[in-house]
């Protein structure tokens, strides 16, 4: 059962940022509106937002942004996350003025990071920078970029997969759906509409994630192991897990000198061991 779970699209984005995974048909007044269009009880729930929604990425350039980011914050305790935007820098931080902490797979859908105009990438760079996640599969970002995103401030550094339904699955092609309705070519970790280089998502797991960071930014295993884990509980604000102290739920990996999983525990059971199969 899920408890909780974060909401992107197809509201509340720039549609030149809308991606692979919102349909062409869907670009249209009828789900793509500005928050002054359509009120936030309207699309995540009335009267009041979903209890279960935590967290929430908009385009802060869009018509009444800022006022929807105060509310989301201060009335419902939902955390923004800024991104599937055009935005320029100063919009950024007019966004995180209202209360938004954190940028969605920073760099990619917004504008990229030029020396005169950083746009919301540039903010991971401020004296008050946001949380920002990054796909560290070597293919939504070369690693270089990984690294200088992490070395700009390794405590807001946020890991993320961007993982879709092929992950672990043979190189090929698989059908669409709803939300792509294309053919999808999996080649590797990069998922792309078939027959073309547009690049729908990834299928590269965590423990990469983990594993490529220390390699290309040259930080140890912990480094890397707190962008999955202690960032991610300082972003959500959450006091119940992801921190290995007394009182928070027993939910932990073990991992070797290399950040290859060895054991997963959940709730002080374990679960999985490598090279075993009762787990």
């Amino acid at each position: 059962m899920f408890k909780c779970y974060t909401k992107r699209g197809t509201w509340y984005i720039h549609t030149e940022k809308a991606t692979a995974q919102v349909p062409k048909t869907f670009l249209d007044a009828t789900l793509l509106q500005t928050p002054s269009q359509a009120k936030e009880g309207r699309v995540y729930g009335y009267p009041k937002p979903f209890s279960c929604l935590k967290l929430v990425t908009l385009a802060p350039e869009l018509e009444g942004s800022v006022e929807l980011i105060s509310t989301l914050t201060n009335d419902h305790d939902i955390q923004v996350s800024l991104g599937h935007s055009a935005a320029d820098f100063d919009t950024g931080i007019a966004a995180m003025r209202a209360g938004a902490r954190s940028l969605t797979h920073v760099f990619n859908a917004m504008s990229p990071l030029h020396h005169r105009n950083p746009g919301l990438g540039g903010l991971i760079a401020s004296p008050d920078a946001p949380y920002f996640s990054l796909i560290a599969d070597g293919v939504h970002l070369h690693p270089t970029i990984v690294t200088m995103a992490f070395r700009s401030n390794p405590t807001r550094c946020i890991l993320i997969t961007d993982a879709l339904e092929m992950a672990g699955m043979p190189d090929g092609v698989y059908p669409g759906h709803a939300q792509i309705p294309h053919p999808q070519r999996k080649q590797g970790n990069k998922v792309v509409i078939d027959n073309t280089d547009t690049l729908i998502g990834s299928c590269v797991s965590m423990e990469d994630c983990v594993r490529n960071l220390k390699q290309w930014a040259g930080c140890s295993v912990p480094e890397a192991v707190r962008c999955a884990t202690e960032n991610i509980v300082d972003l959500m604000k959450l006091k119940d897990r992801g921190i290995l102290e007394t009182g928070r739920r027993a939910d932990f990996a073990v991992l070797d000198e290399t950040g290859k999983v060895i054991q997963t525990w959940i709730k002080g059971e374990k679960v999985y061991e490598r090279g075993s199969a009762e787990c």
